[in-house]
């Protein structure tokens, strides 16, 4: 049995897992996904939501290899503090292991149709694919979380934002279409955990208490 063949069952097994133990999660409520993909820039903007969705332990955190390849270089400018705190967060908790965060496998990935017509539709596209990959092995309970301020902006028909030395590029409206069209779910990052707290304090999910932040 090749090396190669090994790696693919064991990611399979490991995803069948993690489906199986978030099922109760998903019929209790299921406008919350049990998969959460974060995209770079909400990683940078919102790490702080993202940590308190870890503590929820109600959904598994999925980083895409793209979003661990753009904070190595947005952490290059001096000055950002945001890009060196998401690696040294993820650094730890890789290392320490936690069941509800982790990085994207080197075989979870799906081939996207569309061709990349600028860099960031290429990165969009790497992450897209870390998506597709876990909505097609968990029946399509994937939710790419990104900032709050790109889909405000994307209600507003307005491009995304451009590309900054701190937490690179908004998602566009169009590029959020695109992974929905592909059955992804999008959400901005803090609304997304109003939801889950809402549903905590009305009892629909018993587990993580009632967290609160404000980035």
């Amino acid at each position: 049995v090749s090396t190669q063949s090994t790696g693919k069952t064991m990611g399979r097994l490991k995803l069948q897992m993690d489906v199986k133990a978030l099922e109760s999660t998903a019929s209790q409520f299921d406008s919350l996904s049990p998969f959460l993909v974060p995209v770079t820039s909400t990683v940078c903007l919102h790490l702080r939501t993202v940590k308190l969705l870890v503590a929820t332990q109600r959904s598994v955190i999925i980083i895409p290899k793209q979003v661990i390849q753009d904070l190595d270089g947005l952490k290059k400018c001096r000055e950002n503090h945001h890009a060196r705190e998401a690696i040294k967060y993820f650094e730890n908790m890789f290392k320490n292991g936690n069941w509800w965060l982790r990085s994207q496998g080197d075989q979870e990935t799906l081939p996207v149709k569309d061709q990349a017509t600028s860099p960031e539709m290429a990165c969009f596209l790497n992450v897209l694919s870390c998506c597709l990959y876990l909505a097609n092995k968990s029946q399509g309970i994937v939710t790419l979380l990104v900032p709050d301020d790109a889909v405000s902006a994307a209600k507003a028909q307005q491009g995304g934002a451009p590309s900054n030395a701190y937490s690179g590029n908004l998602p566009s409206g169009e590029l959020m279409d695109l992974a929905k069209r592909y059955g992804i779910r999008v959400e901005g990052a803090l609304e997304f955990y109003s939801k889950w707290t809402m549903s905590s304090r009305h009892g629909k999910i018993g587990r993580g208490g009632d967290h609160r932040t404000r980035d």
